[in-house]
């Protein structure tokens, strides 16, 4: 069946009502059809209860993959929300290099330091034996008196 329009303006009012009727049928003549087609694929209740089992399966295993990467999910927050806070700490590298060379430096401080501790207490024992060894003014024994 095919519909057709007509451009005429002379065409009645009958003729529109006529093809929205025949529209009509056409609309129901493809409902029933469809009806008609699922009469003919009607499936035994063993390969129904087959397709169940593995659908049944199927569902299974999704909601044990489902639980399991809601498990992942919860984890991964957990891990977003401490590398958060560590992203907080972290310093920018103008300011590291700046912290690298003030180390530097005071190093250098250090082991200036450390020397003169050093020529310090080494000139500290040079004095101690001195004053241990230093006779007094009025000894005059080995002078030969």
């Amino acid at each position: 069946m095919k519909v057709t329009w007509s451009d005429d303006l002379d065409s009645s009012s009958s003729d529109n009502k006529d093809n929205v009727a025949n529209i009509c049928f056409m609309a129901i003549e493809i409902n029933n059809k469809v009806l008609f087609s699922d009469d003919q694929s009607r499936l035994s209740y063993d390969e129904l209860h087959d397709a169940f089992e593995s659908l049944y399966d199927e569902f299974k295993k999704l909601g044990h993959k489902y639980s399991s990467l809601k498990n992942c999910h919860a984890c991964l927050l957990v891990e977003k929300y401490t590398l958060e806070k560590q992203a907080c700490i972290v310093i920018d590298s103008d300011k590291v290099n700046q912290l690298e060379e003030e180390n530097k430096a005071l190093k250098e401080k250090l082991d200036k330091l450390n020397t003169a501790l050093a020529k310090f207490t080494q000139c500290s024992k040079i004095l101690n034996t001195m004053l241990i060894n230093q006779r007094c003014v009025f000894n005059k024994r080995s002078l030969g008196y």
